[in-house]
């Protein structure tokens, strides 16, 4: 009896003195649970509060497998209802885990139907699932987030810790079968909700110029296109959509934003930032005349305009009203290559813009080092060159703002949970030309869409100012397939309206088109005119009528001083709408 005496004190002093600390915390393992709490991630939304991504409510099945009676029948049951193989699910209940995951985000009739089985061991777990439109026409910009809510791809990549939140957590006393225990151990670290980004994109501009484009590239017969609109004065993107043909010949979007990772030669739209070079020099003017033959040879290559003609006497401003090769090829020289090189960095090619967008491409500009005898000519209409297309729509940008280069954004600001606004956007410019250069060649850009080769991107009541591009698309081989006749071309238009005070930018390009109409003047610049005439219903942009009749309204209003109206011309002025 002394001997089981002793063994017992000795236990006793063994379990409460000596470990007393290790079956403490044992226990607490078994009784103490932490329940993550996530944050609600934050949404997505336009410029106008349109949801473009958002988290809602969800559920996963989930289960302890020590408190699963049947591992075997229970996956059998649930394999079809959850669509996974039983003998997946088999394999997780019989785990010796204190949790796993039967199937994550399930629709909440599966849910429902599960939890009626009342399978011991199986429960659900709260989450948050994103849902996005089903257009895909902003999801290539929006982006992905994975299982868990992490963004992988797009702005919910670039903007993952912001949209995240922060996650909490609440710790409850549980029975052995689960349940909590009335008043046990209890703490609670409420979450904190993700902000809110909201973007300069503006979805039913959006939804227009994926109509647009999509028209355009079948129309075309083309294997791809991209539009992408701004604000120039600010560098807002209003729009960005890129479509592709895909193998069963259906023009779908895109699943990559092209407009920022895209590289290609653009053509004939590179010919006003080659003449700004020569404005800004002060070498020529928009009136200054030469010679201009077809054809002319440069180091050991020969360069041709699109069509034959005798040697004539044309100007500046006609050599871009004709998109002449060789005519801007001529005045390239007259600049030279340092010159031409230095203003193509300044509007920021072979660079990226500052977008912030994951994957941006610099394109291809080579420093004046490796520069080949043909390098100039072919740089200075547009081949042996690579840009970005949203390059080349910040450049026109440029001229638009009459020589003040901005940085595209895609990014208005953000708002936390409480409402609070933060602005994120970018307003400081640098100046690239000088203003008398960038009115000079906003002047003959609208030359070309009104009687050159950009007709056909009028917008009936607006001036427009752009221009067109056909370039040749290099093969993955080498060279451009001049020799087998197999050229491919790219067509493009950017341009932007009204001329005189612009509000909107455009770029639209045409990858590829098949068949007789395949120049940047057939095939992109109807497109522009089509989004054009959308665009300008729903931003309100004035047409030039409408402008000259608000002008005459303040006119009239600053022309008369309110103290000598009288009851009868205040009436007449009420009538009217200038007063008031």
């Amino acid at each position: 009896m002394v001997l089981v005496a002793g063994v017992m004190v000795w236990r006793l002093v063994h379990l409460q003195i000596l470990e007393a600390d290790r079956y403490v915390a044992r226990g607490a393992s078994q009784r103490i649970r932490t329940v993550p709490l996530y944050a609600t991630r934050g949404a997505i939304v336009d410029r106008n509060g349109v949801d473009l991504a958002l988290s809602v409510p969800s559920r996963s099945v989930v289960a302890d497998p020590r408190l699963v009676d049947d591992p075997v029948h229970t996956a059998r049951v649930l394999g079809p209802l959850l669509g996974v193989e039983p003998l997946v699910l088999e394999e997780r209940l019989a785990s010796d885990r204190k949790f796993v995951y039967l199937a994550r985000q399930v629709d909440d009739r599966v849910v429902q139907a599960i939890l009626g089985l009342q399978f011991s061991g199986v429960g659900t777990r709260d989450e948050q699932s994103r849902v996005r439109p089903d257009d895909g026409s902003v999801l290539a910009v929006v982006g992905r987030t994975d299982i868990d809510g992490q963004g992988i791809s797009g702005l919910e990549k670039v903007y993952d810790s912001l949209l995240a939140g922060t996650a909490g957590e609440k710790v409850v006393e549980v029975g052995a079968r689960g349940a909590t225990i009335p008043g046990g151990e209890h703490h609670l670290t409420p979450a904190i909700a993700g902000r809110t980004l909201v973007l300069t994109l503006d979805r039913s501009l959006q939804f227009g110029a994926q109509r647009a484009l999509t028209d355009g590239v079948e129309a075309a017969g083309a294997t791809g296109g991209i539009l992408v609109a701004m604000r120039p004065g600010t560098g807002e993107v209003l729009a960005t959509v890129s479509v592709e043909r895909d193998d069963d010949g259906v023009v779908r979007p895109s699943t990559e934003h092209r407009a920022v990772t895209w590289s290609y030669e653009p053509g004939s739209i590179i010919k006003p930032l080659t003449f700004s070079a020569l404005l800004d020099a002060g070498l020529a003017e928009a009136d200054t005349v030469r010679e201009v033959p077809y054809r002319i040879h440069v180091h050991d290559s020969d360069f041709t305009d699109s069509s034959p003609h005798d040697n004539e006497e044309w100007t500046v401003a006609e050599i871009v009203r004709r998109s002449s090769n060789v005519g801007t090829i001529m005045w390239a020289q007259e600049t030279g290559r340092t010159a031409l090189h230095t203003k193509l960095v300044d509007f920021g090619l072979g660079q990226t813009t500052g977008l912030g967008f994951p994957g941006e491409a610099h394109g291809i500009l080579l420093p004046l080092s490796e520069w080949s005898g043909t390098s100039l000519p072919t740089i200075a209409i547009g081949q042996g060159v690579a840009t970005t297309p949203i390059q080349m729509l910040a450049s026109y940008a440029t001229l638009a703002n009459r020589g003040v280069w901005r940085a595209p954004t895609l990014v208005l600001g953000m708002r936390d949970h409480g409402g609070v606004f933060e602005s994120l956007g970018n307003h400081v410019g640098r100046r690239v030309v000088s203003k008398a250069t960038a009115e000079e060649l906003v002047v003959m850009i609208e030359e070309a869409v009104r009687s050159g080769t950009g007709t056909r991107a009028q917008v009936p009541g607006y001036r427009v100012a752009g221009k067109t591009g056909t370039a040749w698309k290099p093969h993955p081989a080498g060279g451009y397939g001049e020799e087998e006749g197999e050229v491919r071309y790219v067509a493009s238009f950017a341009g932007f309206l009204p001329a005189d005070a612009p509000e909107l930018v455009v770029l639209v390009i045409v990858d590829e088109p098949a068949g007789h109409a395949y120049t940047g003047g057939s095939v992109a610049a109807p497109v522009f005119s089509e989004f054009a005439k959308f665009a300008v219903r729903q931003l309100r942009i004035p047409a030039a009528e409408q402008r000259m009749d608000l002008d005459m309204s303040e006119r009239v209003m600053a022309a008369t001083p309110v103290q000598t109206l009288t009851a009868t011309s205040a009436d007449q002025l009420a009538v009217t709408g200038l007063a008031g």
